[in-house]
């Protein structure tokens, strides 16, 4: 599904990420984990192919990530950022419909809000919601889309226990109907035997 070979990122005239390999398969869940500051989200953006390489390639279905135009690669993989910008007040429905030019549907999307328990929040607005909240809902969107690969930034970060339980429970069903999860997590790695595969010391 997507390999990564000897992949490097600068930032500035730091070299972030150093020649990391991997793959990752159709339906297992991959944690990359690390102190702050390893590069963790640098990792997790580089192979969303939003950041340029440094040197190394980037393959998903054994094409190379670059050549992939915008549109396309959007419905290929979902993408939830650590901290979700809504900056503009929409109300989370109107948030989640506007991920239709991605593929989702006003089904997929209802199914999202149920998945997430997020009914009560559908009518409120993005900038009103906690960083929690708001974390659920990006969520939400990511999974309404049905991308066949999912990448999360911290995806419990910010969360009470019963909205963990429920996030580890959709990540790893999502995973058993096929998808590629990666994610990024802060957590120890005794506490994520759910996932596949862990990334780390890169």
């Amino acid at each position: 599904m997507i390999s990564i070979k000897s992949i490097s990122v600068s930032r500035g005239t730091a070299k972030v990420i150093k020649d990391v390999s991997a793959e990752f398969k159709a339906g297992t869940i991959t944690a990359i984990i690390g102190p702050n500051g390893c590069g963790k989200s640098t990792l997790l953006a580089a192979i969303a192919g939003d950041l340029p390489l440094t040197s190394g390639a980037i393959s998903l279905y054994e094409k190379d990530l670059q050549s992939y135009q915008i549109a396309d690669l959007a419905k290929l993989r979902s993408v939830v950022l650590q901290q979700p910008a809504f900056n503009l007040a929409f109300t989370v429905q109107e948030v989640l419909a506007m991920a239709r030019t991605a593929g989702s549907t006003l089904e997929s999307e209802t199914a999202a809000i149920i998945k997430l328990a997020i009914s009560e929040l559908a009518d409120r607005k993005v900038t009103q919601l906690s960083g929690g909240e708001k974390q659920r809902v990006a969520i939400a969107l990511a999974i309404a889309v049905d991308a066949p690969v999912l990448l999360l930034d911290e995806p419990l970060a910010a969360q009470d226990v019963e909205s963990t339980e429920r996030i580890i429970d959709l990540i790893k069903a999502e995973a058993e109907a096929g998808k590629t999860i990666i994610l990024v997590a802060h957590v120890p790695e005794s506490e994520l035997n759910w996932c596949d595969q862990i990334i780390k010391n890169f």
